[in-house]
């Protein structure tokens, strides 16, 4: 069976112009709307497949050293360390062979499940990859991309400074511990100022501006909240008014935007780590656009992936809960129409608080 690469007729050192130059050509030409061949929709689909692993840098990373492994090569030249001892004249070891095998194959297993998603899976054949070889970077790393996706950004910390100290000149690895290293760090607190000194009675945190914005911000929801009761509007279509409309947009963005501000939630690039680009659906654009159509149906989908799968992200968990709680309570408050509103409610209020939430996200990484 053809690789990607195969596929798009391209090597493995093809740049990602050349990657989305090759398949804009190999749309063209057999796209089922423009080539009838019964064979051109089976072809077309493998395209569609070969561009979504290979235009996505992360994804085509741990896809170079998947393919790397089943070729029977190292996942990278960069973890082939130089020996410093020359090499003994005895005879080779029979025992090592095996466990080199065993290695290869829990790297394998590892980078397969992540690259599908299966986030639990990669980090079991991840840890029997370190278990086998504590001193081979590669398994301390995909444990860091595991728990760097789940947003447990301690814990890959520790795993990528782990895989670090045993491949020093690794440029991935150091730009993945430099982006953890700023998730994790916190703002240090600002010495008092000289009228604050004055004042022992007034002891203020450093932070309480972020509190009280954060106080008028879930009070304006709530009061959102109370006037979907007191001022419903007069309703239209579905029983809804274009009063619920802005109670809902705005609910939806403010929740969005406190819960990102108050770091309740990952950046939405870690909570959603396959997002695409050039149009392609990725896990979680699919899990967004599931949400606009039919949000309680978005709701069951993801229930069942963290149930089978282990879950896309604990901050995804976070704001489906907050956005169908959200949702149930406008839908009780609301005086015209409770069905409509519990089924289709959610849908406007969590596509504002996906732009709360990545507008909050630009405002924290902006200097």
């Amino acid at each position: 069976m053809q690789n990607h690469y195969e596929v798009l007729g391209l090597s493995m050192h093809a740049t990602q112009e050349a990657v989305r130059r090759r398949y804009r050509e190999l749309v063209r030409q057999y796209h089922p709307d423009v080539n009838p061949s019964p064979l051109a929709k089976e072809r077309f689909l493998r395209i569609q497949e070969a561009y979504q692993v290979l235009s996505d840098p992360e994804r085509r990373r741990h896809y170079d050293a998947l393919l790397r492994l089943q070729l029977g090569e190292p996942p990278s030249a960069r973890y082939n360390q130089p020996r410093t001892q020359p090499s003994r004249p005895a005879a080779p070891s029979q025992p090592r062979a095996p466990a080199s095998d065993e290695l290869r194959r829990a790297i394998l297993q590892a980078e397969r499940a992540f690259l599908q998603g299966r986030m639990q899976d990669a980090l079991y054949w991840a840890k029997q990859a370190t278990r086998l070889a504590p001193r081979h970077p590669k398994g301390h790393e995909i444990i860091g991309d595991v728990y760097r996706t789940q947003g447990h950004y301690d814990a890959a910390l520790s795993a990528y400074t782990y895989a670090i100290q045993l491949d020093p000149n690794n440029p991935d690895l150091q730009r993945k511990l430099d982006a953890t290293l700023a998730r994790t760090q916190t703002p240090s607190a600002s010495p008092p100022s000289p009228l604050l000194r004055n004042l022992p009675a007034l002891k203020l945190p450093p932070e309480w501006k972020l509190y009280a914005a954060q106080a008028l911000g879930w009070g304006a929801v709530l009061f959102l909240l109370t006037l979907a009761h007191t001022i419903p509007g007069n309703p239209l279509a579905l029983g809804w008014s274009v009063n619920l409309l802005v109670y809902l947009i705005l609910a939806g963005f403010l929740t969005g935007f406190l819960m990102a501000i108050s770091r309740w939630v990952a950046p939405i690039g870690d909570a959603f780590p396959w997002r695409r680009r050039g149009g392609q659906i990725s896990a979680g654009g699919a899990l967004i656009g599931l949400s606009a159509l039919c949000f309680p149906l978005a709701v069951l989908l993801y229930t069942l992936l963290a149930l089978t799968q282990g879950g896309l992200s604990q901050s995804v968990a976070r704001v489906f809960g907050v956005g169908g709680a959200l949702t149930l309570g406008f839908a009780l408050l609301y005086p015209h129409d409770m069905l409509y509103t519990m089924l289709f409610g959610g849908n406007m209020l969590f596509l504002a608080l996906m732009g709360g939430w990545y507008l909050a996200d630009n405002l924290r990484l902006s200097p």
